[in-house]
């Protein structure tokens, strides 16, 4: 079942790398057969094991969404991990996707100096007009070309598969004994 899920991380990936967009007919289809392979193996608490996990992962992915940082291919590509890894591996997962993302974010910025520049004049000027007026009003849009596009697949493939290899290789580590056993 691991295989499954790398294969679908790594084409999506590739899609999300050359399209910005992670298509249906990847992630739809592996989210089923997650459901249908534990349900085979587990009966209904292995349906309900990945349909748990399924639901983590979309609570953690849905404010992203909801507030346009992320699009809803990566909402369902982290779906499927969730729906393979169940509720305890969504959450390392997303827990990792979201260190991966970070550092992601960091160096794209670095790489596109003048959009790291544009964003901490704004942001400098926001902070300063919410500690003067003691408000705090929403952060100012910029132009969305002056911004690099970031492809979360990336970060939900880096952020899944050390989970996964943590899990393997170093399952007595103190933050995965805190989030519990996967399977």
């Amino acid at each position: 079942m691991e295989y499954i899920l790398i294969s679908c991380l790594l084409l999506s990936s590739a899609f999300d790398i050359r399209k910005q967009k992670i298509p249906n007919a990847i992630t739809f289809p592996s989210i089923i057969a997650f459901i249908l392979i534990h349900g085979y193996y587990d009966g209904f608490s292995g349906i309900l094991f990945s349909i748990s996990g399924m639901a983590i992962a979309f609570g953690t992915m849905f404010i992203p969404y909801a507030i346009g940082v992320m699009g809803a291919g990566d909402v369902k590509l982290m779906m499927s991990v969730g729906a393979c890894l169940g509720p305890n591996g969504a959450l390392a997962a997303f827990l990792f996707t979201s260190i991966a993302g970070g550092i992601y974010a960091l160096i794209v910025m670095m790489l596109h100096k003048n959009a790291l520049r544009s964003f901490f004049k704004r942001f400098i000027a926001w902070y300063a007009v919410a500690l003067g007026s003691r408000r705090l009003e929403t952060f100012p849009e910029n132009n969305k070309a002056d911004m690099p596009m970031l492809c979360y697949g990336l970060a939900i493939t880096a952020g899944t598969l050390t989970t996964m290899a943590l899990y393997q290789y170093h399952p007595d580590l103190l933050i995965l004994n805190l989030l519990g056993r996967m399977s």
